[in-house]
């Protein structure tokens, strides 16, 4: 199998442990997993993030996002299942998209970064826009309309909720969210996050 990022043959080293367990299949070759840059300091309270948007993240999520190339869901398929190994008892939340802008993107890239991590979740939230985030400027997504509602889907209101998106950057997204939810009753929110731009 070849690295999905920058196609170099991937050459798997066995291990005892491999005679005892089902082997997961490497994807992603060390070099490239060693460009992206994991965060040191969080952003914001109650948010975990994960890497910082460098060079080589900026690439990937374009290529992901952008150019539709669904087979690199599974980059950080590890990463993701072993940090929520910590939320255990959490329910999983992702940013939704809005149903014009799946038709044009073809998927929901944070659902497809979940199920690619084998992470079972819950859609609590609908977006009430196609406009994205990223065209906006600072002042323009801290002054936008609530971004989400809450549809009709029940859940107990003691349940943690875990909201899990790609990329934050001003909190905006984050914010609308978490305002939603708690004026639905539910008290204990963290947020996990792929990608913390730079502050």
């Amino acid at each position: 199998m070849n690295c999905l990022l920058c196609d170099a043959l991937l050459e798997a080293i066995p291990t005892w442990g491999d005679f005892f367990r089902k082997r997961r299949q490497q994807s992603v070759c060390e070099k490239c997993m060693a460009q992206f840059e994991r965060v040191e300091e969080q952003p914001y309270e109650n948010v975990q993030a994960l890497y910082y948007y460098n060079d080589a993240m900026q690439s990937y999520l374009f290529r992901y996002k952008f150019l539709k190339d669904y087979v690199v869901r599974v980059v950080f398929a590890d990463v993701l299942r072993e940090t929520l190994k910590a939320y255990k008892g959490y329910t999983i939340v992702p940013i939704p998209m809005h149903p014009d802008k799946k038709r044009e993107r073809t998927f929901a890239h944070i659902d497809e970064l979940l199920e690619a991590a084998s992470v079972p979740y819950v859609h609590l939230l609908e977006k009430t826009t196609t406009a994205s985030q990223s065209e906006k400027t600072k002042e323009q997504r801290e002054n936008s309309r609530i971004l989400f509602c809450r549809n009709t889907i029940q859940l107990k209101k003691n349940r943690p909720i875990l909201i899990v998106d790609d990329i934050i950057t001003t909190g905006t997204t984050i914010r609308h969210a978490t305002h939603v939810l708690r004026q639905a009753g539910f008290e204990k929110i963290d947020v996990l996050v792929l990608i913390s731009a730079r502050t």
